[in-house]
C-alpha cells in the first residue's frame, strides 16, 4: 500500500513538471512571436526603427529634406520680417537641415528687399560650413562689393552711380561672369546675373541715359562725346578677356567707339540699348573649366587695383574721374 502510495504522487508530480515545462515553453514561444521581427523576412526590426531614429535625427542620408520648417515660409511672408531676421533662422536651423532646405533658405534670403547689396552676408559666417560651394563663393563675392562698392547711392542725385575707375568696374564684373559661368544652374545664378549686367552696363555705357537726362560718366571734352582716354582701358580689358562675354561686348564697344569717333549719338545709343542681349550668358552657361578656374587669379588683380600691384590697374587708378561726385 505504502508503494502505491509513493508511485501515486511520483507521477502527480511528474505531471505537474511537465505541465510547468510545457507551459515555459508556451511563453517562450509567444514572446518570440512578437520579439519585433518583421512577419515576412523576420528580420529585426529593432534596428529598423533605430535607423529610422538616427534618420529623423541627424537628416536622412540623401541630404534632401530633413524636416518642416513651413515657419521659415510664414517667415518669408511677414512684412515685418527683415534680412537678419533670415539669417538667424538660418543660422539656428541650417545644421538640421538638409541640402535641398539650406538651398530654400538663400534663395528666400536673395529674394528679400530690393537690393541684394543691402544684405550683410557675413552674419552668416558661423553657417559657412553646411553652404554649397556655389553659396560660399556668392558671399564672398558680395563681401567684395560691400568692402569696395561698384556702384553707390547718390544724395546729390537721388540714384546709384559709378563708384570705382573703368578698369576695376570692368574686372568686377569679370568676377560676377565667372561665378555664373562655373555655377550656371544654382540658388546664387541669378542673383549673380542681376549684378552683373548692371555692372558690365555701366562700365560700357558709363551709366548714360539721354531720356533720364544722365550724362555719361567717362565724357570727354563736352557732353555729348566719350573721352577718348577710355579706349586704352577697353582694349586692354578686351585682349585679356577674349573668351568672355563682356570682353566680346567691350571688344564690339571699340568698334562702335572708333567708327562714332567717340560721338555719342544714334548709333552709340543703340548700342547702348542692346547691351543686355549682347551680356546674356544663357548659351554661354554650361562653360566653366580654366575661365571658372582663373576667377581666384582675376579676384587678386581686382582687390591689388588700388595698391598698384596690377598693371591695369595701376593705371585705371589715375583715369576718367568722370562727372560723377562719389
Amino acid at each position: 500500500m505504502r508503494k502505491k502510495n509513493l508511485l501515486r504522487k511520483l507521477a502527480v508530480a511528474a505531471a505537474i513538471a511537465c505541465a510547468l515545462t510545457l507551459s515555459l515553453s508556451a511563453c517562450g514561444s509567444k514572446n518570440k512571436v512578437n520579439d519585433n521581427q518583421d512577419p515576412l523576412t523576420g528580420e529585426d526590426l529593432n534596428n529598423t526603427q533605430q535607423s529610422t531614429a538616427n534618420n529623423d535625427e541627424n537628416g536622412d542620408n540623401n541630404g534632401e529634406n530633413n524636416g518642416d520648417f513651413s515657419d521659415f515660409d510664414a517667415m518669408l511672408n511677414d512684412e515685418n520680417a527683415a534680412p537678419n531676421d533670415i539669417m538667424d533662422y538660418i543660422n539656428t536651423n541650417i545644421v538640421s537641415a538638409g541640402v535641398a532646405d539650406v538651398e530654400r533658405f538663400f534663395s528666400g534670403l536673395l529674394s528679400f528687399g530690393d537690393d541684394i547689396r543691402n544684405i550683410d552676408f557675413t552674419k552668416l559666417n558661423d553657417s559657412r560650413q553646411y553652404m554649397p560651394e556655389d553659396m560660399i563663393a556668392f558671399m564672398d563675392l558680395m563681401k567684395l562689393e560691400a568692402d569696395s562698392p561698384s556702384m553707390v547711392m547718390s544724395d546729390q542725385e537721388n540714384r546709384k552711380v559709378i563708384n570705382m575707375t573703368l578698369s576695376e568696374m570692368l574686372e568686377r564684373a569679370a568676377l560676377f561672369e565667372q561665378h555664373i559661368e562655373k555655377y550656371p544652374n544654382h540658388v546664387t545664378t541669378d542673383a549673380a546675373k542681376k549684378i552683373y549686367e548692371e555692372i558690365a552696363t555701366n562700365a560700357i555705357s558709363g551709366g548714360y541715359n539721354s531720356a533720364e537726362g544722365i550724362g555719361h560718366y567717362y565724357k570727354g571734352d563736352t557732353d555729348n562725346e566719350v573721352n577718348k582716354e577710355a579706349l586704352k582701358y577697353y582694349q586692354q580689358f578686351a585682349e585679356a578677356n577674349a573668351d568672355s562675354a563682356l570682353g566680346q561686348a567691350v571688344k564690339e564697344y571699340i568698334d562702335v567707339l572708333q567708327t562714332n569717333q567717340f560721338q555719342i549719338n544714334d548709333n552709340m545709343e543703340q548700342f547702348y540699348k542692346g547691351l543686355h542681349t549682347k551680356l546674356d550668358l544663357t548659351s554661354r552657361s554650361n562653360n566653366t573649366g580654366t575661365k571658372g578656374e582663373s576667377s581666384a587669379t582675376k579676384e587678386s588683380g581686382a582687390n591689388n587695383n588700388k595698391n598698384g600691384n596690377n598693371t591695369t590697374a595701376d593705371a585705371a587708378d589715375t583715369v576718367i574721374q568722370g562727372t560723377t561726385v562719389r
